[in-house]
């Protein structure tokens, strides 16, 4: 995973049908980057450079910044869905990475009670359908300056997914931050008045790659997927660097000229195969990648060092910092390279069970994809680089069957959850959460008709903030969960009651019977899931939906309108079969037990009393070059078994294998509960320990039939077990702490499945 470049010269798509409004500004060196103190760091975005070929508008707003703004009705997604005929269907998209100056909504300054009105540049997913002809072409977002998730894809089991990414960024707005952080001082900065180098500290209390930097390189992650974490799947070992740009400004990897080359690919992949090796891209694929990788290393500067004119070499950079070096590197031992530039395709069938005990299949549900570049995830879901992608199936069809012989059809919300910011906490002056935002609106209203019965597809796609939901739904409004990080409920779990169980987060999956009551574990952490069946009350008003402690309000129910018949929620007999490989997961003679602990602990750190900066000298900068002074508090370091993120496999797993996992969370009371997220397979919380409940330190056995999950807060000071399947897939992949800011820092290892179990090596 190691990523050794610097930023260069390349570009975001300025079409001639687009919208251009880049800002022109000069190329930074290494050497006078490393002069800057970055209070901007990680603060984003150019102009919108998506085509204009919007029918439609589904983002009706124009920016609006009042800090009294609230109330704005809830918005809608864009689609992508497969299409096709026969029994299984190809999703088909292009995704683009572009940038923008955006306008959101912060949390209220010192002394203030409003949010206050900020402003960015941003990184963002734009999207189209690409099966729709250029006239029909529907391209998200439909109207730009505010931030917002990306466009939700729809699929079904069975069918297969067809992604063109494509990165456009320009990295000439970014130019206090690099593309990546494996060697000196290369993380983000941040310098405050009177306090020096806040941030990562001088001396340094984090160190690359394990600290904030903002990159321009991209790949995607489907969260909640059960495919291959190689090849074209989803892998995120990769990097997929910016287009660079031709002189009249047009961007040298467009959808046009890499349509054909990944037309290919797409046939390749849809009899089942997979690039696994350089040399099975097509050639034409092979040598022009080479040629933009060489042209990448001779022409970018080192140390204040510039390159020869005319691109030809040699390059200035040490031979571990050339791209191409890298990937030739990894060829020799037999992987995939990890560096590409411009354009990377993505194919996977989403797996139907073949009905072995042996293997699982795709869990219908809710699940969503996101940017998953290490040192920069969270300030990419802090951007709103973020999707819904719906997976549908018997699961789902169940349900709306129930409704439409009620003569009541049942209307989906997807509902993406979210934090908006262009400068993460730590490289702020001021540290605050930022606000939650539902669909990119603040607060916003969502209308249902009296007596109506949805169903709320929610996903918590916040860079740092849980959403645990209040514990009773608004006065009037009834709700029940059906589902869980995009599994359903086992029909046992599933309480069509929602009076009969208390919760700690209101849905009726009982895991566990303590104190004389069913106690559930149901979660809206960061990376979490929910499906909610809701039902308006009859009356109609204003129903706020709140979430925490201090009743903040995540949006408005308004019910309005013509009522409909009531419908009772479907009973457990009506409720939707568990699907044979959803069955809890047997434990075999023998099996491997792992201990792994999560802990935020203090830095270690000298810190005398601060310096102040001598009045006069510019904010963040430091002409003298002289060492910034120490600062009296560094944050805390975040770990998994002691040590920080390596690029090393960690774990080795043999394929087929079920183990037993024992999850720590050290950081002590008051800390924070790390979720824990592995990627690829679910698993199955067994038992539980939190301190905060009364209940043994020996822990409390989840009652059977257990909840699937694939991301699980751990208590601080507690622990849990669970239990998982190594099934279908080899490879290496992750997993890691979902507040993401803390993966970005080093809580997180890699893993590694094969045959035999046994060590590889990993670069």
């Amino acid at each position: 995973m190691s990523e050794k470049t610097i930023v260069t010269d390349q570009a975001s798509e300025e079409n001639s049908n687009e919208s251009a409004r880049v800002e022109q500004e000069s190329e930074t060196t290494r050497r006078s980057f490393l002069q800057l103190a970055m209070a901007a760091g990680s603060g984003l975005a150019i102009c919108s450079m998506v085509p204009a070929l919007a029918r439609e508008s589904w983002l009706t707003q124009r920016p609006n910044c009042d800090p009294a703004a609230g109330g704005q009705p809830l918005q809608s997604i864009m689609e992508i869905k497969s299409s096709g005929a026969g029994p299984t269907k190809t999703l088909k998209a292009v995704i683009k990475v572009l940038d923008e100056e955006k306008v959101y909504l912060g949390s209220p300054l010192t002394g203030q009670s409003a949010p206050s009105c900020n402003t960015g540049r941003m990184r963002y997913f734009s999207g189209y359908d690409a099966s729709a002809s250029s006239y029909q072409r529907k391209v998200w977002p439909a109207v730009h300056g505010i931030p917002g998730p990306g466009p939700t894809l729809r699929a079904s089991v069975g069918d297969t997914i067809q992604i063109t990414l494509l990165n456009q960024v320009n990295v000439k707005n970014f130019p206090n931050t690099l593309d990546v952080a494996e060697h000196g001082q290369a993380c983000d900065q941040n310098t405050t008045f009177g306090t020096g180098n806040t941030y990562p500290g001088n001396p340094m209390f984090e160190n690359p790659p394990n600290c904030f930097h903002g990159s321009s390189s991209e790949n995607l992650h489907f969260h909640g997927t059960h495919t291959s974490p190689s090849g074209i799947s989803d892998n995120i070992l990769l990097n997929i660097r910016p287009t660079p740009r031709l002189p009249n400004g047009q961007p040298v990897v467009n959808e046009q000229n890499v349509g054909p080359i990944f037309e290919k690919i797409f046939a390749y992949c849809m009899h089942g195969h997979q690039p696994l090796l350089w040399t099975q891209w097509p050639p034409e694929w092979q040598a022009w990648q080479k040629k933009l990788l060489i042209q990448y290393d001779n022409t970018t500067p080192w140390l204040g060092q510039s390159p020869p004119p005319g691109g030809n070499g040699p390059s200035v950079l040490p031979q571990d910092e050339q791209l191409w070096h890298q990937n030739q590197e990894e060829m020799a031992d037999h992987q995939l390279p990890q560096y590409y530039i411009g354009a990377y395709p993505t194919c996977f069938t989403i797996p139907k069970w073949n009905g072995q005990s042996t293997s699982m299949g795709q869990s219908p549900g809710t699940h969503w994809y996101h940017a998953h570049k290490h040192g920069s995830t969270a300030l990419n879901l802090a951007n709103g680089m973020a999707g819904a992608l719906i997976i549908e199936g018997d699961y789902d069809a169940t349900l709306h069957a129930y409704y439409s012989s009620k003569g009541q059809p049942l209307q989906e919300r997807v509902l993406v959850l979210q934090q908006y910011s262009a400068v993460l906490g730590l490289l702020r002056a001021e540290g605050k959460a930022d606000l939650v935002s539902v669909n990119g609106n603040y607060q916003p209203v969502l209308e249902m008709k009296p007596n109506q019965t949805q169903m709320w597809r929610i996903i918590n796609a916040c860079h740092q903030a849980p959403v645990p939901l209040n514990t009773n739904p608004p006065n009037g409004l009834k709700w029940v969960q059906t589902a869980q990080d995009g599994v359903q409920l086992n029909p046992q779990n599933y309480n069509p009651d929602p009076n009969a169980v208390t919760n700690t987060f209101p849905v009726p999956a009982k895991t566990f019977f303590i104190g004389g009551k069913w106690i559930s574990t149901g979660s809206l952490a960061p990376g979490n899931r929910i499906d909610l069946l809701v039902r308006a009350p009859s009356t109609a008003g204003d129903y706020p939906v709140t979430f925490g402690g201090s009743k903040t309000i995540l949006m408005i129910v308004r019910v309005t309108g013509q009522a409909v018949n009531s419908t009772p929620f479907p009973t457990q007999a009506q409720f939707p079969t568990m699907p044979g490989f959803l069955s809890d997961i047997v434990v075999p003679v023998g099996m491997v037990k792992r201990e792994i602990r999560f802990n935020t602990t203090r830095t270690q750190f000298a810190s005398p009393t601060p310096t102040p900066i001598p009045q006069g000298t510019p904010f963040g900068r430091n002409p003298s070059n002289a060492p910034l002074p120490f600062i009296p508090n560094a944050p805390p370091m975040h770990t998994i078994n002691g040590k920080q993120f390596s690029g090393e496999i960690d774990q080795y797993m043999k394929l087929g294998a079920t183990e037993e996992w024992q999850l720590f969370n050290d950081t002590p009371a008051g800390g924070p509960a790390h979720p824990f997220h592995i990627h690829i397979n679910p698993f199955q919380i067994v038992e539980w320990f939190d301190p905060t409940l009364p209940m043994p330190s020996s822990g409390v056995k989840m009652a059977k039939p257990w909840v699937w999950w694939d991301n699980f807060a751990l208590p601080p000071g507690g622990w849990v077990k669970m239990l998982t399947r190594f099934v279908d897939y080899t490879g290496t992949y992750v997993f890691h702490c979902h507040i993401v800011g803390h993966e970005d820092r080093g809580m997180m290892q890699l893993v590694n499945v094969s045959p035999s179990g046994t060590s590889m090596r990993h670069k």
